[in-house]
């Protein structure tokens, strides 16, 4: 099934196209079907579809509009036999071929006035051998290349127009590389021959391949928008592309935030279980921002080999708590609370002792952070960066013991009483006073020196808590504002009264100028 158009006005008034594709477009430029150059008529002017056997005209945006039957033609139109479609100065009368024997093959004039037109259409069938038969009339042969785009209505040269409407028309045919060859068209009124078989094309498919295999895509969705995509320019292509691929990201980044708490639970691997040197970074406990879930308790392993007796270093941050609302125990001995909650809790270390005599050497350890409050409540906690330290006691005696950790009290007392003249001693202090901590828990029977070692180490730890707080907001102000040079200032002030990494605000020092490459 196909269909014909028949020119009822124009130079070329009167012969017949016969189309047995799906769909054809009509414009001024070489990538349509029918190529009219007239200035009348746009770069793609109208659109002929055929849709399961109804057949359909659009208009595709053109400057001076198209006609049907003397109406402007809005949106899209169905065809019906002996329907008139004017476009520029050209009107085409539309009827529908139900066979090939219902239609006549189109002719091409080639005529030699300067104001006839030549209606050249794409892929034309050739003969491998045409039998020629000359032309009085005929201009001579001249060798062109092939040409490669569609078929156009363009002038041809002649000496005279009265000449062209006597003599005879000929059916123009695609050249190869050789001269154009012209066949001897029958006269006006004499019966039009068969059409013949269309040749294959340079992807092998004839003209009559290509036509049937838009029908059968134009039966389905796919197909139909697949014969959509291939009509479309290659700018309208590129813009379509754009926006498909904008949408797909842009709905693979809302998956991906809507799925991103159940993607990061299957990539950050198993919930930590053991403590050791390496720190935890992950975080415990319920609320916003918890790595892993614990309402109420919170389990850890551990196991240390040592010689002799050892004293255990547990050092972590925690937020999100009150006095007396997570308790700590170790082998299922308490061992205190989690302090309160400060406002300085992202720079804040806490570090709890342990004491030998909780420990067992050469087996496993239990350690547990333990939420009284929840169940029955929900309460909202967090503990992170967690990490445990073994150190090894000497084998003294308690008087050896004792008279250690007084030493570690007097150096410790010195450096915080001169806190103000050099920029470390307030961290000396404190390391002195954690030494002399760490050596009194050694002894079973804890001396009064013991208390008063735990008070001051707890007052400089607040003071050293104060003073990075403070520089540490200092840094972020200087990040703020851009000015790098003195964020640089600010860590090197840092490092100076916190030379090692015993304080938590040494590491977090680094950790910021790496992030902001200073």
């Amino acid at each position: 099934m196909g269909f014909q158009l028949t020119i009822a006005k124009g130079l070329q008034a009167g012969k017949e196209l016969l189309f047995e594709q799906a769909e054809i477009n009509i414009g001024r430029t070489t990538e349509n079907d029918v190529v009219l150059q007239d200035a009348g008529v746009s770069r793609k002017h109208v659109r002929i579809s055929d849709r399961l056997g109804r057949f359909y005209v659009q208009d595709l945006g053109s400057a001076n509009g198209t006609l049907v039957n003397d109406a402007p033609l809005s949106g899209e139109r169905e065809l019906r036999n002996g329907d008139r479609i004017s476009l520029g100065p050209v009107e085409f009368v539309f009827k529908e071929v139900v066979s090939a024997d219902d239609a006549t093959r189109p002719f091409m004039p080639v005529d030699e006035d300067d104001d006839a037109t030549r209606l050249i259409r794409r892929n034309q069938p050739t003969s491998a051998q045409p039998q020629l038969q000359p032309d009085p009339f005929a201009p001579t042969p001249r060798l062109e290349p092939a040409p490669s785009g569609p078929p156009m209505l363009v002038p041809v040269s002649g000496p005279s127009a009265a000449r062209s409407e006597t003599r005879a028309e000929s059916l123009a045919v695609e050249p190869p590389t050789t001269a154009p060859l012209s066949r001897a068209a029958p006269a006006r009124g004499s019966t039009p021959t068969a059409p013949e078989r269309p040749a294959a094309g340079a992807d092998g498919l004839s003209a009559a391949d290509k036509a049937r295999r838009r029908r059968e895509l134009s039966e389905t969705l796919g197909g139909q928008l697949t014969l959509w995509w291939l009509g479309l320019s290659r700018g309208g292509k590129f813009v379509l592309s754009t926006v498909v691929l904008l949408l797909v990201a842009g709905a693979v980044g809302g998956l991906a935030i809507v799925f991103r708490p159940n993607l990061e639970g299957l990539s950050r691997g198993p919930e930590p279980e053991s403590l050791g040197l390496q720190p935890v970074m992950d975080s415990f406990g319920v609320g916003e921002g918890v790595t892993w879930e614990q309402a109420d308790l919170k389990l850890f392993d551990f196991e240390f080999v040592s010689p002799t007796r050892a004293v255990a270093v547990l050092r972590y941050q925690a937020s999100g708590i009150s006095k007396d609302e997570v308790t700590l125990t170790v082998n299922a001995t308490p061992v205190g609370s989690v302090p309160p909650d400060l406002a300085t809790a992202s720079e804040r270390e806490i570090q709890q002792i342990i004491s030998p005599s909780l420990l067992k050497r050469n087996e496993h350890n239990q350690l547990v952070f333990d939420n009284v409050r929840n169940p029955p409540g929900r309460d909202s906690w967090r503990v992170w960066n967690l990490r445990l330290e073994i150190i090894p006691v000497p084998n003294l005696s308690p008087e050896e013991l004792l008279q250690t950790a007084r030493s570690y009290v007097a150096r410790a007392r010195d450096f915080y009483e001169r806190r103000d003249v050099g920029a470390e001693n307030l961290s000396l202090a404190w390391e002195n006073y954690r030494s002399a901590w760490i050596t009194l828990e050694a002894l079973d029977e804890k001396p009064e020196l013991y208390e008063d070692v735990r008070h001051m180490m707890g007052q400089v730890a607040l003071d050293l808590d104060q003073k990075c707080g403070q520089l540490m907001l200092e840094f972020q102000r200087n990040i703020q504002f851009k000015d790098k040079k003195r964020a640089r200032r600010v860590v090197d002030e840092i490092t100076r009264r916190f030379p090692t990494p015993a304080h938590r605000c040494h590491n977090l020092a680094l950790e910021k100028a790496n992030e902001h490459g200073l």
